[in-house]
């Protein structure tokens, strides 16, 4: 008899540990998991992902417990469960007021209240009535996405290196629209594309001052929900500059052609409209590519209903007369990816290039016809392509892909009319998420990841790579000479050297606050920055004096043939 309350209370004990133990055991042997992946994984996106799941699991489990092992009352079973689903998912499907702000690897680095956006606080620029601007071409004009070639480069620009003797001068900064747009410039005028309210805007600005001289206002808004959410919102894809006229493909598959004196609009087409295509998740992300007479942009996917007039042909692609907009040809029926068709002569043969979903694909340039594809997994709602690819010489092509995909160098050839494709080599190197490489003197330069790494073309070897802090995170390159500029995803400006054998840091300062995805462009010495909330010009030191684009005279007259 006496030992019956003993018993009892050794039970009540033993039932009170289980019920206490695993509310406090379960996040932290999780915690510890995503710790252990920290230190082990090179890949933050993989960690960050790792942390999510994480806390979904972490939600499930204390649900688990609530019902099987806590005692609750029924009431406060259902009542903590119900906190716990409404705050997760409200999180993760956006119902909350709050929203976080993520870097490039889905981790958060920021939140503010939903209502209180930056570019929904931002009026449409106010711009003065003025005759037509003169559109001055220049040997150094960057006149679309990644300049004049297939990587990021200005030419004929010597930077002096010396940023502690000469630091770089900050010359003007003004607020913007969201997106991730980068400035294409021809003469004294930068275009890019931003995102207020209501309305996805193209702007056109004086480079000397940072004054917005005109505008073009579509009344759209890309701004995704669920996993969409984490790209944020606005236009991506960077203006074309070509012979007088701007073209400019907007997040939701609207392709404008406007003048470039004035602004006014000159054709349109809502491409996803006319061909029901459905959006990517995170939105059309493509420049626009001129060829001869027509300009072309990539726009179907593997869903899309094919129009009689196409022949069959699909729509991956569709070129349109650049002077009226009508419709050349369409081909392919590819989804598409982020990234920018290329023009090429490989093996001979005049070709576009197109890195699609899960395929590289290969048009004739006359008629868009396809002559080949070669595999390059990649699904456009997750593991996306975002890297152009990049011609090398007369017949190899390089690849690079991010999400664990590495790079690869193709080599393309004919034998009798038949196009062959050959390995030179594929390796788990130069992972590029969301930026694209620089080649110079036989060896790669690009962002691994969050690392910037050296590769030999020729051989895929790793000549060193480097973990910076403060991470260069999903930042951007551009060549300069004998230099790169590298701009962080937190908004700082790096020069390094271009050196194959060591990574030689040479300086930096901080350009912009908050996450920064767009490309740098660089003109003589006068280097544009932007993000989805600020836009600046910095005047970078040069070796040399030589005809600057902002020495160009600034008249405002009619313009003429460019």
């Amino acid at each position: 008899m006496t030992q019956e309350p003993q018993a009892t209370d050794d039970h009540a004990f033993q039932t009170g540990a289980r019920r206490v133990w695993f509310p406090w055991v379960w996040p932290l042997l999780l915690a510890g998991i995503c710790t252990a992946a920290w230190f082990a994984w090179e890949d933050r996106g993989k960690v960050n992902s790792l942390v999510h799941a994480s806390i979904i699991l972490l939600t499930l489990g204390w649900i688990v417990w609530l019902f099987l092992r806590s005692g609750f009352s029924v009431f406060k079973r259902w009542s903590i469960t119900l906190v716990l689903l409404v705050l997760v998912a409200g999180y993760y499907l956006q119902w909350l007021p709050i929203e976080t702000i993520n870097n490039g690897d889905v981790g958060v680095v920021g939140w503010r209240w939903r209502w209180s956006r930056p570019d929904q606080q931002l009026s449409l620029p106010e711009t003065q009535a003025a005759a037509a601007l003169d559109w001055q071409t220049s040997s150094l004009d960057y006149p679309k996405f990644l300049g004049n070639g297939y990587w990021a480069e200005a030419h004929g620009v010597a930077l002096d290196q010396d940023w502690e003797t000469n630091r770089p001068k900050e010359l003007w900064r003004r607020r913007i629209g969201a997106g991730w747009s980068s400035f294409a410039v021809v003469g004294n005028y930068a275009v890019t594309q931003e995102q207020r309210d209501e309305q996805e805007l193209v702007t056109c600005t004086d480079i000397h001052t940072g004054e917005i001289v005109w505008t073009h206002a579509d009344n759209v808004r890309f701004d995704p929900s669920g996993g969409g959410s984490l790209g944020g919102i606005g236009p991506r894809a960077t203006p074309t500059i070509h012979d007088g006229k701007i073209y400019v493909h907007g997040a939701t598959g609207i392709l404008n052609c406007l003048d470039a004196a004035t602004g006014d609009l000159v054709w349109s087409h809502d491409t996803l409209q006319d061909f029901k295509v459905n959006n990517l998740l995170w939105g059309k992300s493509t420049s626009p590519l001129v060829v001869g007479d027509g300009v072309i942009v990539s726009v179907g996917d593997s869903h899309a209903n094919i129009k009689p007039e196409s022949e069959g042909l699909g729509n991956s692609l569709v070129a349109y007369d650049r002077h009226n907009g009508d419709v050349v040809w369409t081909a392919g029926d590819r989804r598409s990816s982020y990234a920018t068709p290329v023009s090429a002569t490989i093996a001979g043969v005049p070709l576009i290039v197109v890195v699609n979903e899960e395929f590289v694909t290969a048009h004739d340039a006359d008629n868009g016809k396809i002559l080949w594809e070669h595999p390059w997994p990649g699904i456009s709602d997750a593991n996306a392509s975002n890297s152009q690819p990049v011609p090398i010489g007369q017949n190899r092509l390089f690849l690079s892909k991010g999400y664990g995909g590495g790079a690869e160098l193709l080599e393309i050839g004919q034998d009798d009319g038949k196009w062959e494709i050959d390995h030179v080599w594929k390796r788990p190197v130069m992972k590029t998420k969301m930026c694209n490489v620089a080649i110079r003197d036989g060896f790669v330069y690009g962002l691994d990841e969050v690392n910037l790494q050296c590769i030999e073309l020729a051989t895929g070897d790793s000549m060193w790579k480097k973990r910076r802090r403060p991470s260069f995170g999903h930042g951007q390159i551009l060549l300069v000479g004998t230099h790169l500029l590298i701009l962080t995803e937190e908004g700082e400006v790096v020069l390094a050297a271009v050196d194959s054998e060591k990574y030689r840091e040479l300086g930096s300062f901080q350009a912009l606050e908050g996450v920064t995805w767009n490309n740098p462009t660089l003109v003589g010495s006068r280097l544009l920055v932007r993000n989805a909330e600020w836009a600046a010009c910095f005047e970078l030191p040069l070796l040399t004096e030589g005809p600057l684009a902002v020495d160009l005279p600034r008249s405002h007259g009619e313009h003429g043939d460019r």
